[in-house]
């Protein structure tokens, strides 16, 4: 079967290591945008973020739709249609921070125009500079805001097993929670999540989950692989998102999307 619509994730999947989309990439995705395949991106990023991004490796000319935030906005580029949905209240945000005040972690939150953080680091640093926000210093418990998409954690190989240790022990009711990228553990509302949001662009475009297939490689793409109808990871991926996809494709470092989408669109190249 041939899918009619496709989602990706970006980092650790559409982008290889050295954060770039590969010319046997592109050359793939404008063959299929050619037939007519919906070709869409899900991700953690904010939609600016996201579409810059895109734009930066010239391929937002090829894509439709974005589900990005991990679900919360979704952004139909046919109809031109930005949805919000299932965001973070700011006493959400103070209940996960809480939650999670033993393990004494840097976090952050993002604003309109600003990424809020405990402290700088350099993944503050990152992100501030990737999403084109100003990183702002300040105690998170202190911040007036109404809602937020979600609140992100600062970790390494060592805080990551102990706040997925501890989040086995102490789950959050109404929220899910995962690794997001190496060094970033995020939170959001249970009803939110990228498997929602690419059934909920995919459903505006006209298809069912039966229909999507699906490129991913963290924890933030389990739901999203799981509920579509074909889902592939990486072979960079984590180990349970290989033992739940329909398929384990090469490695972002070897043009894996690009030879998985030639195989399943027959495309010569």
């Amino acid at each position: 079967m041939t899918y009619p619509i496709v989602f990706f994730d970006v980092d650790g999947t559409l982008l290889n290591s050295d954060k770039k989309v590969t010319p046997l990439t592109r050359f793939t995705l404008e063959l299929l945008k050619e037939q007519g395949i919906k070709l869409c991106i899900a991700t953690g990023r904010p939609i600016k973020s996201a579409r810059l991004a895109m734009k930066l490796h010239g391929i937002d000319h090829l894509i439709s739709g974005y589900v990005c935030n991990n679900g919360t906005d979704t952004l139909n580029l046919i109809s031109n249609v930005h949805n919000q949905n299932h965001l973070l209240t700011h006493d959400d945000a103070m209940k996960i921070l809480n939650h999670v005040k033993s393990l004494n972690l840097n976090a952050m939150i993002y604003g309109q125009e600003q990424l809020y953080a405990f402290k700088m680091d350099d993944t503050v640093d990152r992100i501030s500079e990737q999403n084109h926000l100003e990183a702002v210093i300040t105690d998170l418990y202190q911040l007036d805001f109404d809602t937020t998409p979600k609140v992100l954690f600062i970790v390494n190989e060592e805080t990551s097993a102990q706040i997925h240790d501890f989040m086995a022990k102490n789950p959050l009711e109404g929220y899910q929670s995962f690794i997001s990228q190496s060094d970033l553990y995020e939170f959001v509302l249970d009803k939110a999540g990228k498997g929602k949001g690419v059934l909920a662009l995919a459903s505006d475009f006209g298809y069912e989950s039966k229909e999507i297939m699906a490129y991913g490689d963290a924890e933030n793409d389990h739901e999203m692989i799981q509920l579509v109808g074909h889902g592939v990871a990486m072979s960079n991926g984590d180990e349970t998102i290989k033992s739940i996809a329909n398929e384990v494709c090469s490695s972002n470092d070897e043009d894996g999307v690009a030879y998985s989408l030639i195989h399943h669109y027959h495309l010569s190249v």
